[in-house]
C-alpha cells in the first residue's frame, strides 16, 4: 500500500513538470527523420517540426551529394531529432506481468524479452506503456513497442555522418498510434535541471500540504492570546460572583428581590433549555413573576407545550398572533407565562 502511495505521488509530481523537461513527444519542436529506403545509401525525408506545424525540407538520397544538400537545407543543428521509421518496422504486441513488476519495469522487460519477442533486448530499440492496472488481479497490463536495430542501422550510420544522432523513435504502427522509444539517456545537465525541478515541485507540494496546519496553528495562537487578554476581567467576573454569593455587597435586598420576581439567570437558562434549537429570542423581560419572551421560530406552535413541560412555568400562552417572517422561513411570537417562586 505505501508502495502504491508514493508511484501514484512520483506520477503526480512527474506530470506537474514543464513539457520541455520531459521526454520527446508528438508536439515537441524537432528534426524528424524520414527513411524512405534502407539500403547502404538511404534516402531520407526531412521535416522540421516547430510550434506543432512541420516543414518538409526536402528529400535526399545520403551519398555525398546528398549529404552536402541536408546539411544545407538543414542549416542549424538541432536540438532534437527524431526519427520516424515506416510502420511495417514497427511490431507491437500486449504483454500482462504480475503488478510488483512496475517497481523495475525496465529491468523485467530485459530480462524477459527474448521470451516475449524473438529477439533479445540488445537487438532492438524499445519502449513499454503501462495500459492497465488490475490490482484485485495482481496484474499489469502493457504494450510493448520495439523496433529492430539492425533495420535502422543504415539510416543511423547515414545520420551519424550528417552529425545527427536522433534521440527518439517516433514509432507508428498500422492503427496510426505513435510510441516514443527514447534512444538517449539524459545529458548531464538535463539530469541535474530535471531533478532541481523535480525538488522545486516536491517543496510546493509540501508547502501545499502543511499550509492548513501552519494557517491552523497561527489561528490557534491568536485565539490564545484573546483568551490571556480577557482573562484579568474573568478573574474580576469571578471574584465579583464570589462576593456576592458569599452576601456581600447586599445580599439580603437581592436575595429577597429574587425571592418577589425571581432569578433572571435561572429563568434564562431554564428557557434556553426548554426551547428547540431552531429558536432565536429577541427579548426576555421578567416583572414581578411575570415572564414575556419573544423572538423567531421555525416551529413556534411547539414552543407552548414545550415551556408547559416545566413544573415552575405556569399559563403559557401566545400574547400576539403568531406571524410569518418576510422570507417565509420562521415564525415571529410573542409568550407570556407566570412563574412559581
Amino acid at each position: 500500500m505505501l508502495h502504491d502511495i508514493l508511484l501514484w505521488w512520483v506520477r503526480q509530481m512527474h506530470s506537474l513538470l514543464p513539457q520541455w523537461l520531459l521526454s520527446d513527444d508528438a508536439t515537441a519542436d524537432a528534426l524528424v527523420v524520414v527513411p524512405e529506403s534502407l539500403n547502404d545509401l538511404p534516402r531520407i525525408r526531412l521535416v522540421q517540426r516547430r510550434h506543432r506545424r512541420e516543414l518538409l525540407l526536402g528529400r535526399f538520397r545520403l551519398d555525398e551529394a546528398g549529404q552536402r544538400a541536408a546539411k544545407a537545407a538543414i542549416r542549424q543543428k538541432p536540438r532534437r531529432v527524431v526519427l520516424r521509421p515506416d510502420a511495417s518496422l514497427v511490431l507491437q504486441r500486449q504483454v500482462v506481468l504480475p503488478i510488483a513488476a512496475e517497481r523495475d519495469l525496465t529491468r523485467v522487460l530485459s530480462y524477459e524479452m527474448d521470451r516475449l519477442t524473438p529477439f533479445a533486448a540488445s537487438q532492438v530499440f524499445w519502449s513499454a506503456a503501462v495500459e492497465r492496472r488490475d490490482r484485485a488481479a495482481s496484474r499489469l497490463e502493457l504494450c510493448l513497442t520495439l523496433v529492430p536495430k539492425a533495420l535502422l542501422q543504415p539510416v543511423l550510420a547515414a545520420l551519424d555522418r550528417l552529425g545527427l544522432s536522433p534521440s527518439a523513435i517516433a514509432a507508428v504502427n498500422q492503427a496510426g498510434e505513435q510510441r516514443f522509444i527514447d534512444l538517449q539517456a539524459p545529458t548531464t545537465q538535463r539530469r541535474v535541471t530535471l531533478s532541481a525541478a523535480v525538488g522545486l515541485v516536491s517543496v510546493l507540494a509540501l508547502i501545499a500540504v502543511t499550509t492548513p496546519f501552519v494557517a491552523q496553528s497561527i489561528a490557534r495562537h491568536a485565539v490564545d492570546a484573546e483568551i490571556a487578554a480577557l482573562q484579568p476581567r474573568l478573574d474580576q467576573v469571578e471574584a465579583l460572583r464570589r462576593r456576592i454569593a458569599a452576601g456581600f455587597a447586599g445580599s439580603d435586598a437581592i436575595a429577597g428581590e429574587q425571592a418577589r420576581i425571581g432569578d433572571a439567570l435561572q429563568v434564562l437558562a431554564a428557557v434556553t433549555d426548554l426551547l428547540p434549537d431552531n429558536t432565536v429570542l429577541a427579548d426576555l423581560s421578567l416583572r414581578d413573576g411575570k415572564l414575556e419572551i419573544s423572538g423567531q421560530s421555525q416551529a413556534a406552535a411547539q414552543l407552548i407545550p414545550a415551556l408547559a413541560t416545566d413544573p415552575t412555568v405556569h399559563n403559557p400562552s401566545f400574547a400576539a398572533p403568531v406571524t410569518r417572517t418576510a422570507d417565509g422561513k420562521a415564525d415571529t411570537f410573542v409568550i407570556r407565562a407566570e412563574l412559581s417562586p
